[in-house]
């Protein structure tokens, strides 16, 4: 009861909800693209096109969220991003063309999106300071929440007859809106550390500073590739598996296969990720300043050993199953500490603009993931893609050990 009466944990529930539905709306167009492309008559480059498009615009952007969210009220910030990315995927429903589609679900959607996770986890992490890594796993938790339930419901809705697929766009984006009101009425106004007290920050720092807070810091450079490396990975897995699952259980039909695909793994990613919060933030609390990027580190070589073990396993359903939820557990020591390591060599004032060009550098370097697998599919296998992503993960952990090793004590940031 304590805890609800806490403001921390309230923003933290409020700002959990948008986050659900700003995953969530990311899994409605896969789920039901087959649905959409009979409906306008789109070839395959076209509905790829659409999520080329989404991801772009988001790369491109997530910068600028980061910057807009250290000058200009957070909460407005959230607010507003929130409103244009759900306002995109509402519009969606009633789109007739790809065009359309690429202007309200691609572009409406991407620039929307950029704008809500930078100010959403720098409010977090400045409301909680000694359960920070706890509280950024929970929002994390709301991705996987938002994929495996927004994914499972928009293909029974885009099941249900001619323009079902319309029915999830407008419902999810319906209930997006709605939360934008709860958004607007449940978040305090909370200015960057640093700024002027409650005045606007827009005037209280600059954006030469914002960039050098992250180009002067090793660590944080090296930390921006780290992330590429593990969304590489990340995206590549969830982008190929419901694929490669199709092509390994002859008669498996697409809804199983992107049920499969995502339920075992996310499942384990739950309970991952609310173990490796807990574990790193009692590291931390026992004196060790590194528990957080260690975490990082051991995720990424399970993810490795990981994805050979789903690779070996591919035969057999049951086998492959529980290799999925092991890839999930171990993913999640990963997903619970990246944001919070990385906040720990950037400067306070500016670590929302900071998160904007990681997020940015990561998803740059991921989105290369669906063309290079699906061009070692072809000319190898898909197995053979998956275990080439142990590479990523290796370089990754390397990358991390590197960090921690030669720059992190230097870069840290001791905060009172």
């Amino acid at each position: 009861m304590r805890m609800l009466l806490d403001y921390k944990w309230r923003a933290l529930a409020v700002l959990w909800g948008a986050y659900f539905i700003l995953q969530g709306t990311r899994q409605i167009y896969g789920a039901t693209l087959p649905q959409i492309s009979v409906d306008m008559h789109a070839a395959d480059v076209q509905m790829g096109m659409v999520a080329s498009v989404f991801f772009l615009a988001y790369a491109v952007s997530v910068p600028f969220g980061g910057l807009a969210a250290d000058f200009f009220r957070r909460k407005w910030v959230i607010v507003c991003g929130t409103a244009l990315f759900v306002t995109g995927v509402f519009a969606a429903s009633y789109v007739t063309s790809v065009w359309m589609m690429v202007l309200t679900y691609g572009v409406l959607n991407g620039v929307g999106q950029s704008l809500v996770p930078t100010p959403s986890t720098a409010i977090i992490q400045q409301l909680h300071r000694e359960s920070r890594a706890t509280a950024l796993s929970v929002y994390q938790l709301a991705a996987y929440a938002g994929v495996i339930l927004c994914s499972v419901t928009s293909g029974w809705l885009g099941s249900l007859g001619p323009g079902g697929w319309r029915r999830a766009f407008m419902v999810f984006g319906g209930i997006g809106l709605l939360w934008t009101l709860v958004l607007a009425l449940g978040l305090r106004d909370t200015p960057a550390e640093g700024s002027a007290g409650n005045a606007p920050s827009a005037f209280s720092g600059s954006v030469g500073e914002a960039v050098r807070s992250v180009l002067t810091k090793p660590s944080a450079v090296l930390m921006t590739f780290v992330f590429g490396l593990g969304n590489f990975g990340d995206i590549g897995f969830r982008t190929w598996m419901p694929t490669f699952l199709q092509r390994t259980y002859e008669g498996m039909t697409p809804a199983a296969a992107a049920f499969h695909a995502v339920f075992w793994f996310y499942m384990g990613g739950f309970a991952g990720i609310l173990a490796a919060s807990r574990i790193s933030d009692g590291w931390r609390r026992r004196g060790n300043p590194c528990a957080r990027i260690d975490c990082n580190a051991i995720g990424h070589v399970l993810c490795a050993l990981a994805i050979v073990a789903i690779a070996m396993c591919a035969g057999r359903l049951a086998a492959l199953a529980a290799a999925l939820v092991v890839y999930g557990f171990v993913h999640g020591f990963y997903d619970a500490n990246f944001i919070a390591s990385f906040y720990e060599v950037i400067t306070p004032r500016y670590r929302a603009s900071a998160y904007g060009m990681f997020a940015a550098g990561g998803f740059l370097i991921g989105a290369l993931a669906p063309a290079v697998l699906g061009w070692m599919g072809e000319a190898f296998s898909l197995r053979t893609a998956f275990l080439m992503l142990c590479v990523f993960y290796i370089l990754a952990a390397t990358l991390t050990i590197v960090v921690r090793r030669c720059f992190f004590e230097h870069d840290y940031i001791r905060e009172g």
